[in-house]
């Protein structure tokens, strides 16, 4: 469905600019994704969502190893163990699972919100320079490449210069 509405606004995009008059002027297409990654604050940024994705992923393996610790540690004992220890053992056992529950879900939540800063402040100063760039170059429109494209000319894909004019513009971590 979302697929399909893109499709149409694209066709109605390009019947707008055909039937203005604006189809002697030139078409560009940007690729966000390359956008991102390819500009040194897209690169810096994305490889501190990285380290911060590294650093939850041994949190939950030490958190997991411990759960899995005291499960064991309840099956070996549970025959010799009186009943109070082995009911804490298992109190214990079921806080630690619901802290780890938690914790992922803190943790996903905490990237997701760190991910969306990153991809605002860059498209923020993306668009500013998208519009700069294709006034600047006679450019009626400038596309974002995505799923739907079945062929884009590498002739009409304007997102190097995209980057360059992003970092000249924004230098980051020289």
């Amino acid at each position: 469905m979302k697929k399909n509405r893109l499709i149409t606004i694209s066709g109605v995009l390009f019947i707008l600019l055909f039937s203005c008059g604006y189809a002697q002027s030139k078409v560009g297409f940007v690729n966000s994704q390359d956008i991102l990654s390819g500009t040194a604050e897209g690169i810096k940024k994305l490889a501190e969502l990285d380290e911060f994705w590294v650093g939850k992923q041994k949190s939950f393996d030490s958190m997991n190893q411990e759960i899995n610790t005291l499960q064991q540690n309840i099956m070996a004992q549970q025959r010799t163990l009186d009943a109070d220890s082995l009911a804490k053992m298992q109190r214990d056992l079921e806080q630690k699972q619901k802290d780890l529950t938690r914790f992922q879900e803190d943790s996903r939540a905490e990237g997701t919100q760190k991910q969306n800063e990153i991809l605002q402040t860059i498209s923020q100063k993306v668009q500013v320079i998208i519009e700069e760039y294709a006034k600047s170059n006679g450019l009626a429109v400038i596309f974002v490449i995505d799923q739907s494209q079945a062929y884009v000319s590498p002739k009409l894909d304007v997102t190097a210069e995209i980057i360059k004019l992003y970092d000249e513009r924004y230098p980051f971590g020289s």
